[in-house]
């Protein structure tokens, strides 16, 4: 396909290359070679003999890759550039990697798209227990417009452990599930299906929420409790100020210390709170364990065999 104003990609523009690679209206000049010995589909391209109406540009053949211009510019830099995406813990960004995972998986580079694999895992880091949750909940949140496009990547790439605790954040913003979500400056809309599966993972947490993890709130008696009416009036209005505060506004994985902790402190006798408190962490374990079913996927052992394999494999 002739391009009345192409742009030729100056950093991947090598005058002795041999193929002249086309995605949208942006130009690439690359040895064959070099990409066939990494990736059989180019290998197999390079084996075919030379039609006699092959579209030539600056006198190579012409390939239309129906890929993005900037997918095809970090996957080909990460060919021919060794230093441009080197391995974990080398720094890079999520528009890189996603790019590089895409094509590498497409192209069919295991090491690449393994490579992309770390990086991803670093960035959309899935806790392992709850604990971890808690531990990474104050040093690495990701952010809701990073937490969509992650969702959205792991969904395209097939990568199932990625999705609890991405789907879960996603599900903290409504809003950003339904009118959709800005991502560097441009509105974007969230996969249809993961929208689906959000919208039904609210109202199952919601039900969580009420019924699993505010159960500490409701009348109860407590062995040792030298105030059980009055401890039980402060239940009652915790749990009527959390009426209002349900999913996806609140975070049904929050930890105790949060807002529970500082108001049950203060109007709850010292049993009360510490049963309270064992009884919130025990509510928050069973939303753990449930998490990935909510999203309609397997058991956090299931994900974490996947994610070995995949990161691992050769």
């Amino acid at each position: 396909m002739a391009l009345d104003s192409p742009t030729l990609v100056s950093d991947l523009w090598y005058d002795d290359g041999n193929i002249v690679l086309q995605a949208e209206s942006s130009l690439f000049r690359v040895f064959l070679g070099v990409l066939a010995a990494h990736s059989p589909i180019f290998n197999d391209i390079q084996k075919l003999p030379r039609s006699q109406d092959q579209e030539m540009h600056d006198d190579c053949p012409l390939m239309v890759l129906h890929d993005t211009a900037e997918d095809l510019a970090n996957f080909l830099r990460a060919v021919y550039n060794s230093g441009f995406f080197e391995p974990p813990p080398s720094v890079t960004d999520f528009d890189t990697l996603a790019g590089i995972l895409r094509l590498s998986t497409k192209y069919d580079i295991p090491y690449l798209r393994r490579r992309a694999l770390r990086h991803l895992d670093i960035i959309a880091y899935t806790p392992s227990t709850l604990q971890d949750y808690d531990a990474r909940e104050s040093k690495q949140i990701i952010g809701n417009s990073l937490g969509f496009c992650i969702a959205d990547l792991a969904r395209e790439m097939d990568l199932p452990w990625l999705l609890p605790m991405v789907l879960y954040t996603c599900s903290l913003s409504f809003k950003g599930i339904v009118t959709g979500y800005v991502y560097k400056g441009k509105r974007r809309w969230m996969n249809k299906a993961q929208q689906v599966v959000c919208i039904e993972a609210i109202q199952r947490l919601m039900k969580h929420h009420r019924k699993v993890i505010l159960r500490f709130l409701y009348w109860r008696e407590v062995d040792g409790c030298k105030s059980p009416a009055r401890c039980n009036e402060a239940r009652l209005a915790v749990l009527e100020g959390c009426a209002s505060y349900a999913p996806p506004e609140s975070n049904p994985l929050g930890p105790f210390s949060g807002i529970f902790g500082q108001f049950v402190g203060k109007n709850f006798c010292k049993t009360c709170y510490i049963a309270s408190r064992d009884a919130h962490l025990a509510a928050r374990e069973a939303l753990w364990k449930a998490l990935p079913g909510l999203f309609g996927l397997p058991s956090w052992k299931d994900l974490k065999t996947l994610r070995e394999q995949a990161l691992t494999e050769s």
